[in-house]
């Protein structure tokens, strides 16, 4: 006569079998909530500051924050906040930030953004808003090769306000701009 499994393991066993079928189901295709077309901000070094340029304004925004990963995949952090009901952004100046953000987690003393490897950008508003990430080298390098107006949309190149306005929710989206496809 053959003992039949416990209970427990009857149930470990339907455990794996589910989170099986959710892991595959999760790798079949894009994330619903992903937008059907690449997102990104501008970035550039401007003098020494990172100038940061959504591509079109993002209205009620509560909440910006900067991830600088480094080379050995170290993390740190900016975080800004602002009161409801947020404010517009579409430029943020890290060496000019905007007074009606406090800031909620500080970058460390004498911390310089050129020594990370990427940057990530996420922020709160009141409309849907995108992701953004780029790697500090690229923005690093090319700054002085474009002009001023010119910005660094993650790795769809440098892109100045004409050129935003022409692929913006066509081949891009910036950060704040409703996914036409959804």
């Amino acid at each position: 006569m053959t003992a039949r499994p416990s209970r427990a393991r009857r149930l470990a066993v339907a455990a794996a079998l589910a989170l099986g079928v959710v892991t595959i189901a999760a790798c079949d295709g894009d994330a619903p909530f992903a937008p059907s077309l690449p997102s990104a901000a501008g970035y550039r070094d401007d003098a020494g500051a990172l100038a940061i340029w959504t591509g079109t304004p993002c209205t009620g925004v509560t909440r910006v924050a900067l991830t600088f990963t480094t080379t050995d995949d170290e993390r740190v952090r900016l975080v800004l906040r602002a009161q409801e009901p947020g404010v517009t952004v579409e430029r943020l100046d890290l060496a000019r930030p905007d007074p009606a953000f406090t800031v909620d987690e500080a970058l460390p003393a004498g911390f310089d953004w050129r020594d990370a490897e990427r940057i990530s950008l996420l922020m709160d508003a009141s409309e849907p808003s995108w992701s953004s990430t780029v790697a500090v080298a690229d923005v690093v390098d090319g700054s002085p090769d474009h002009g001023a107006g010119t910005y660094l949309f993650d790795d769809l190149g440098w892109k100045d306000q004409d050129d935003v306005r022409a692929e913006n929710g066509s081949s891009f989206l910036t950060l704040c701009t409703p996914d036409p496809e959804k």
